[in-house]
């Protein structure tokens, strides 16, 4: 089994969400070292039982103290960062903007755009001691276009992620530093799931359809399929690939 990965020390947060997990499997798979950061205890502990080359980290990256302990930990452990997954986000609630609490939108951005924003901040000087890297923000199809009205704070959280993802590409790239995002679309995930509780209360698998309906692939993706590009944007055969936008939606975003 080809391992591409091989050698490569990885963090990735978000790491006890859907894509996270599927996301830290796959470079496990894949032969690379991760440091897996994310909330959930039970779920780290599952992540930490594939094997030797997946260590655990309670964080939250919103908290620029738990953010550069995490990148600190890894440099001392592992004495390098090849790679940043920046994959921490929330969804918040599901209201119109004249209606949305300013706390909640807050804790939105805070989490969304603050977490992705530390991350790189102290990400960075660790890349340039390591000869470089990749970061891969993942950021969402409703940071390309408007979304549901009712996901202001979503939607305004991710379209911030890109555009930190294409200063933070112009401003490292001469330092080898390649910082890309990926924008998923309907992806099988529990988070997804909530939304179309939240779209439909009475009738969740309606609202599923509706969205399914519009969706010229037909279904809803993978998370395995987010890990596979995440993999590829994380290997050496990406290294010219820089402040790019990948959108991973079976066609909804052309359409």
């Amino acid at each position: 089994m080809t391992q591409p990965l091989k050698g490569k020390i990885i963090i990735v947060t978000g790491a006890t969400g859907g894509i996270g997990d599927a996301t830290v499997k796959r470079y496990a798979k894949d032969g690379a070292t991760v440091v897996a950061s994310g909330r959930n205890a039970d779920r780290l502990a599952a992540l930490e039982a594939i094997g030797p080359n997946v260590v655990g980290h309670p964080s939250d990256v919103s908290n620029e103290d738990e953010a550069k302990a995490l990148i600190d930990r890894t440099m001392t452990q592992f004495g390098k960062v090849d790679v940043l997954w920046n994959g921490a986000g929330i969804v918040g609630e599901n209201l119109l903007i004249e209606d949305y609490p300013l706390d909640d939108f807050n804790h939105v951005m805070n989490v969304n755009v603050g977490g992705v924003f530390l991350m790189m901040k102290h990400v960075v000087p660790a890349m340039r001691k390591s000869g470089g890297g990749s970061i891969i923000n993942i950021s969402s199809v409703a940071g390309l276009f408007d979304s549901r009205p009712t996901l202001p704070a979503y939607c305004a959280s991710k379209h911030a992620v890109i555009g930190l993802t294409r200063n933070g590409a112009k401003a490292y790239a001469g330092e080898g530093i390649r910082i890309n995002a990926i924008c998923p679309g309907q992806i099988e995930t529990d988070m997804l799931r909530a939304v179309e509780a939240d779209a439909d209360p009475e009738d969740a698998a309606k609202a599923r359809a509706a969205v399914m309906a519009a969706i010229p692939a037909g279904r809803y993706g993978e998370p395995e399929e987010v890990a596979a590009l995440s993999a590829f944007l994380a290997g050496d055969d990406a290294t010219f690939i820089n402040g790019s936008i990948y959108t991973i939606d079976g066609g909804f975003t052309p359409f």
